[in-house]
């Protein structure tokens, strides 16, 4: 009888190391990174440091519509909307002229240079989406082959568009629920209007009037770079664009 019972705990030890050796020894997911539903395939590979993921300088960014020169160990990234500059190994970066800081600063390895994915996309305008489970980060660009296609900004674009913008172009707000609001320099057609924030629609979700709109986000927004985004016709017709920028103090992956 204690011959049985020995038996059947070694047995059951044996299978509890397997298990444990087949969970360790289980591969870990890659990191993925995906441009508007297309998977890219970057060399070297992404990776991930502090609960950030990094990417190579190039590739994901040229990608997103935007110029890069690195030099000296500063960063410089331009698309038609924004400017970024990062500084390898420090936390202070400049969006659109403004100061922001990170928590994670770029780095070297070997020879490859590596930038936080999401600080830089949504500085550049894009959305971007983390998928624990799949290891996937997806990044939605909207004008660079994303749901608004390649099609140019209207005729009237910029800033001009906007007046009294909260939170303000390039703030740093420690509220993840912030008022979103902004006064039209001059009066639209409601009904033209559409607003998104890093890339999510919520025009709906929003106050409008000819002279402006108000939002209040239904759930706390991440702590990063948003972009926010206004597309109307003046009351002759005429299109009209602009965007701007604030930060939500933390920056997280």
């Amino acid at each position: 009888m204690h011959f049985f019972h020995r038996t059947i705990t070694a047995a059951l030890v044996s299978a509890s190391l397997l298990a444990m050796m087949l969970i360790v020894s289980a591969p870990a997911l890659a990191i993925s990174v995906q441009i508007n539903g297309n998977v890219v395939a970057l060399n070297p590979t992404p990776i991930e440091r502090a609960g950030r993921v990094f990417v190579p300088l190039r590739g994901v960014f040229e990608q997103l519509g935007a110029t890069v020169v690195y030099s000296n160990g500063q960063i410089n990234a331009t698309n038609r909307r924004h400017t970024i500059s990062l500084n390898i190994g420090s936390t202070q970066a400049t969006v659109d002229g403004q100061p922001q800081t990170i928590d994670v600063a770029p780095f070297i390895i070997g020879a490859s240079t590596y930038v936080p994915l999401r600080f830089v996309s949504q500085a550049l305008g894009a959305q971007v989406n983390w998928d624990d489970s799949n290891q996937l980060a997806s990044v939605t660009s909207y004008g660079v082959g994303g749901p608004e296609g390649n099609a140019p900004l209207p005729p009237t674009s910029g800033m001009q568009l906007l007046s009294n913008e909260r939170p303000l172009n390039g703030a740093v707000v420690r509220s993840m629920e912030p008022q979103i609001a902004a006064q039209f320099s001059r009066n639209v057609d409601p009904n033209s209007l559409r607003i998104r924030l890093d890339g999510v629609d919520i025009t709906a979700a929003a106050s409008r009037s000819q002279t402006g709109f108000t939002y209040l986000p239904t759930s706390p927004l991440q702590a990063t770079v948003h972009t926010v985004s206004v597309r109307a016709r003046d009351m002759n017709g005429q299109p009209m664009s602009a965007s701007w920028t604030f930060t939500s103090q933390g920056n997280r992956m």
